[in-house]
């Protein structure tokens, strides 16, 4: 008797992408429907530079599993038609251009796409260089957006440098040697906490993590180091602000162990009237990706919540 496999229907679909033709290129998108999705709103996953759906499969499986409609976009690397976006998307040039090109072409991406998969409005976790993406296109379009819940984000520490950059994300690799198969040290401190032990969904992510953004970058280096010189660039606090008066619920989810975008300075600079929430969490700048049996659960909670005290506001406003 032939042998049949069960369908897994998370393995289904993510196997089955569409293509958008988008302000980059063609963008490639993944859309995971659980078959017992609540009323909530589908779920953008804003992904940090060069971090794919490979990597960011894990997190989208979880978010599945919160059945949560998950929406998530591999960005085109060959590409630019910013014309032809801005006339679809109706936005001026004028209002596009005081925007950092790079991140406008990606903000628009993800705006292009909601729009051609008729989503009206969405919930967002954006992790990294994904809240500068998703911050310019809830600036372009703010009724796109309900709740945006930005995981270490890029922009949020003040001036920076490609030297601290550097050792940040050098310091995130601490752990590469355990991730080869050697034994976690439980003597080991990081940060003055003891070392997380390591989970096989981290060792999955850690595996696809450095391939996948060399790819990114090798498809089109120039493209690449723009967007790395955006990050450096990156301030996004002082438009926070504006959104979150615009009704756009807002929080933030911070490693107590990020060496990329340290918690202190995001600390500094996070103030109340530019959030709703904020959380701090146990790791470094990866978490999501890394931990999301824990964290992506945390985001997704977080959202429902910053989306029902919005509402309570509403009502109590009149």
């Amino acid at each position: 008797m032939e042998d049949h496999k069960l369908s897994d229907p998370f393995e289904d679909q993510f196997a089955k992408t569409e293509k958008f033709k988008v302000a980059g290129g063609t963008a490639e998108v993944f859309d995971i429907r659980p078959e017992t999705a609540d009323a909530e709103l589908p779920v953008l996953l804003a992904q940090g530079w060069g971090m794919t759906a490979e990597v960011n499969k894990p997190a989208l499986k979880v978010m599945a599993g919160e059945n949560r409609r998950a929406i998530f976009l591999n960005h085109p690397r060959i590409g630019w038609n910013i014309d032809e976006s801005l006339e679809n998307l109706g936005i001026s040039k004028d209002k596009a251009s005081q925007y950092p090109v790079e991140s406008l072409r990606r903000a628009l991406n993800i705006l292009e796409v909601l729009d051609k998969k008729g989503i009206e409005k969405a919930d967002v976790v954006a992790c990294s260089f994904g809240a500068s993406d998703i911050e310019i296109a809830a600036e372009l379009k703010p009724e796109k957006f309900r709740t945006l819940i930005l995981v270490g984000p890029a922009g949020m520490i003040g001036e920076d440098s490609y030297m601290r950059l550097s050792k940040g994300f050098l310091g995130q690799r601490q752990r590469a040697g355990t991730l080869k198969g050697q034994a976690p040290d439980p003597t080991k401190m990081i940060g003055g906490r003891p070392e997380i032990p390591l989970s096989e969904t981290e060792r999955e992510v850690a595996a696809s993590a450095a391939k996948e953004a060399a790819i990114y970058s090798l498809k089109n280096p120039a493209r690449s180091l723009r967007e790395i010189w955006e990050i450096k660039k990156s301030q996004i606090h002082e438009r926070l602000r504006e959104l979150h008066t615009r009704g756009i619920g807002i929080g933030i989810i911070s490693g107590v162990d990020d060496p990329v975008f340290p918690q202190d300075k995001i600390n500094e600079i996070a103030k109340a009237d530019m959030l709703d929430g904020y959380l701090s969490v146990r790791g470094g700048h990866g978490a999501v990706m890394e931990h999301p049996e824990l964290y992506m659960k945390v985001a997704l909670n977080m959202a429902k919540a910053i989306a029902e005290k919005k509402e309570r506001e509403k009502v109590d406003q009149g």
